[in-house]
């Protein structure tokens, strides 16, 4: 602990330390634990734990001012930045990628595998590919059949994912739904496929 620090910041600094991943102790219970009257009664030691790198006090986009807090003091020129704005949503990014925070870099990821598996989708039906075998399925459909997940719902799945994201409802909503694998009836006779046909869109025997 450094000796030019008063007593009083540096039991900030632990009451700090003691509640980084506390979700439930905030800058009021801090300054009331130090024996202060207020938040705003806070800002000299912290401007005392700012001057040897080991905390600072900052606005992040979305968030307000926020305290940070070193265990090992950082030189002058790290101490501090700039909060980089998410570029998507405009909240603060800088716990993950600066200029991407990490869910909407999640909805990114979906969608980027979203439009590619699309894509595949739609260029093996160009190619003629019209027999529909899905991993969860035991049986063999067209491209078209109403038991299949289609696309559009697929991705409005996805988009209502997003929208629970986006409303802080966590990342576990968000997923991509993946189209079955399409082949010709010359690709399934090669691979000796033996699943039956679907009764409700019955395509053609191989």
């Amino acid at each position: 602990m450094n000796s030019d620090l008063s007593p009083t910041a540096r039991l900030v600094y632990v009451l700090l330390l003691a509640t980084t991943d506390s979700e439930e102790t905030g800058v009021e219970e801090v300054a009331a634990l130090a024996g202060l009257g207020s938040a705003e009664a806070l800002r000299p030691y912290i401007a005392e734990l700012e001057a040897v790198g080991a905390a600072n006090l900052m606005d992040h986009a979305g968030q307000g001012e926020v305290i940070s807090v070193n265990e090992i003091p950082v030189v002058p020129e790290q101490r501090t930045h700039a909060c980089v704005p998410c570029e998507d949503c405009g909240k603060c990014s800088c716990e993950y990628i600066k200029g991407i925070c990490q869910d909407c870099a999640a909805i990114r990821s979906v969608q980027k595998h979203s439009r590619e598996d699309i894509a595949r989708w739609k260029a093996r039906l160009a190619e003629g590919k019209t027999y529909a075998m899905g991993s969860s399925t035991s049986k063999l459909h067209r491209w078209d059949c109403r038991s299949l997940t289609s696309v559009e719902k697929r991705v409005e799945a996805m988009e209502v994912g997003v929208e629970a994201l986006r409303n802080g409802l966590g990342r576990s909503y968000l997923s991509w739904s993946s189209l079955p694998d399409l082949y010709t009836a010359q690709e399934l006779r090669l691979k000796g496929t033996r699943r039956k046909r679907c009764e409700l869109c019955g395509p053609d025997p191989l």
